[in-house]
């Protein structure tokens, strides 16, 4: 897998300290773009498929198999090894390593605590987070070396489900518990920042990819025989991987790609995800050309969504995903009513079910992040 960007010699997997972290171009022109279109399908639905190259109907989903070999699981082996470089030398008893949902924290700390013989410490269970029962942190005592891939596995957000994390990560910032590592949502983290405080800790997390970066990366992970697929943009016709559109004489390559950087804030879990979710290829059999559709519909929150479901939302978030019956327990109002405002964003496709636990669905996390930030609820800091 490549590492490196050929325009800036820069890692194509750089982990860097929280306050490095910086969104790609155009992120500010994508929130505004998603918002318009939010506010008003009208505006946009009319001249964009006027703009269309290729239209929608023309294409077909590829098959399961094609679409694995051409989009397989990310390989975070290349992060971790990037967040070993980063650790060397790193005398501070807790360090933290945090990323958005979807994009790799658990297996870039699991990997990392593989490879360097640290213990992964295994979460309470979710009777004991809403009994308050804190045995578990005694149990944690007993590694002197130890990780935490998901740290968001670790509290419940009430009275009893945050006291035994409170007083881990008091014991452990305070050196008792040795040396660790921990991995983190970053939307666990703002909230953990708020209501312990862990200020002091070092913080790490994956430098956001620009276009060009994540054009190498899907262009690596498809090779064949030496060769990147063609992948053209149903929206310009124009190739979308920066090798191809060199060789077809395009002096601006990766606009699309760009576009996606700038909509994922540059984060590429959320960005494979785009990726995967919008090739397409022609109905046609005896074409071979790959499509990209355009790339950033998706399911969209209403300006009007209410205050129990941007609720359920925030929850949802800051703890990395919840069943029901704990979903219920954090929130301040009936399960009943936590059950259908549920319900309702699963219809829209805004959450779906992932290993026993609802989490806002890849392609609406931009759009559950904007409305959040503009109803200035806490965020996260990528």
């Amino acid at each position: 897998m490549g590492e490196h960007s050929s325009s800036a010699d820069t890692p194509l997997w750089a982990v860097v300290e929280l306050d490095q972290f910086r969104t790609p171009e155009q992120t500010q022109a994508s929130q505004w773009r998603r918002s318009l279109r939010s506010a008003s399908t009208w505006l946009v639905g009319k001249n964009s498929a006027e703009q269309q190259v290729k239209e929608e109907h023309e294409l077909r989903a590829l098959p399961e198999v094609k679409l694995a070999h051409l989009v397989p699981p990310i390989d975070w082996a290349p992060a971790a090894r990037a967040l070993a470089q980063q650790l060397k030398g790193q005398q501070a008893p807790v360090t933290f390593f945090i990323t958005p949902p979807h994009s790799g924290h658990v297996s870039v700390v699991s990997q990392w605590a593989e490879q360097h013989h640290f213990a992964c410490l295994p979460p309470p269970t979710l009777s004991e987070l809403a009994e308050g029962d804190t045995q578990w942190v005694e149990r944690c005592a007993n590694q002197r070396e130890w990780a935490v891939p998901a740290l968001e596995r670790y509290f419940l957000r009430h009275t009893q489900g945050i006291q035994g994390v409170r007083e881990f990560l008091e014991r452990a910032l305070s050196g008792r518990l040795g040396q660790g590592v921990i991995g983190c949502d970053s939307w666990a983290y703002a909230y953990l920042q708020e209501v312990v405080g862990i200020e002091g800790a070092p913080v790490f997390t994956l430098q956001a990819m620009e276009g060009e970066q994540l054009s190498q990366y899907f262009a690596k992970i498809a090779t064949h025989e030496g060769q990147s697929p063609l992948v053209y943009s149903t929206r310009t016709g124009k190739p979308v991987l920066t090798e191809s559109a060199t060789q077809h004489g395009d002096e601006a390559p990766n606009k699309e790609l760009q576009r996606l950087a700038a909509h994922c804030r540059g984060h590429i879990g959320l960005a494979w995800h785009y990726w995967r979710e919008r090739l397409r290829e022609p109905t046609a059999d005896d074409e071979e050309a790959l499509w990209l559709v355009d790339a950033l519909a998706e399911a969209e929150l209403s300006t009007d969504t209410g205050d129990i479901a941007t609720l359920v939302l925030h929850a949802l978030l800051v703890h990395g995903g919840l069943d029901d019956h704990s979903l219920g327990q954090v929130l301040p109002f009936s399960h009943h009513e936590a059950l259908n405002a549920r319900l309702a964003l699963q219809r829209k496709g805004i959450v779906s079910s992932s290993e026993g636990r609802w989490q806002i669905t890849p392609l609406s996390y931009a759009s559950v992040r904007q409305l959040l930030e503009s109803r200035n609820y806490l965020v996260d800091p990528l």
